[in-house]
């Protein structure tokens, strides 16, 4: 009996869904986004982990090549707010040890950096590349 109740606990605990890390896949949008991506949307990267237990827990990065509506649509209808101070600069590009070479290798002044006004400890960030355009973003969930 107590090894029916451990194996059922395991099963319960790991969670029914999708675990890993997947790098460059084409299903990296929906598991971000859980819709379809555009077909005007260019994904240069990206990258996506989520833990197999049974919270919602998930990292990610991707770079999207410049796309003048979306950029538009993340930055109205989301509370967002441009990082400007160089301490707060510091701050909102603490990246986690998983960050991929390719996410914003520039210095952090190449960039226009947006975090979301309302949410202080969210760690969701978008990267804006002021010489290229494109896109980079970036949340976790532990």
């Amino acid at each position: 009996m107590r090894a029916l109740i451990a194996i059922l606990a395991v099963v319960l605990l790991t969670g029914c869904h999708e675990s890993g890390t997947w790098k460059d896949d084409s299903r990296n949008w929906e598991r971000i986004f859980q819709v379809a991506k555009p077909d005007d949307i260019t994904v240069i990267h990206s990258w996506f982990w989520r833990s197999p237990h049974f919270t919602y827990e998930y990292e990610y990065y991707l770079q999207v090549q410049k796309h003048a509506d979306f950029q538009k649509r993340l930055l109205t209808m989301n509370p967002m707010t441009e990082v400007v101070g160089e301490k707060e600069l510091r701050e909102a590009t603490a990246w986690s040890q998983q960050r991929p070479d390719w996410f914003a290798p520039k210095p952090i002044a190449k960039y226009q950096v947006w975090i979301y006004s309302n949410a202080p400890n969210s760690d969701f960030r978008l990267l804006i590349d002021r010489e290229t355009g494109d896109l980079f973003l970036s949340d976790r969930q532990l």
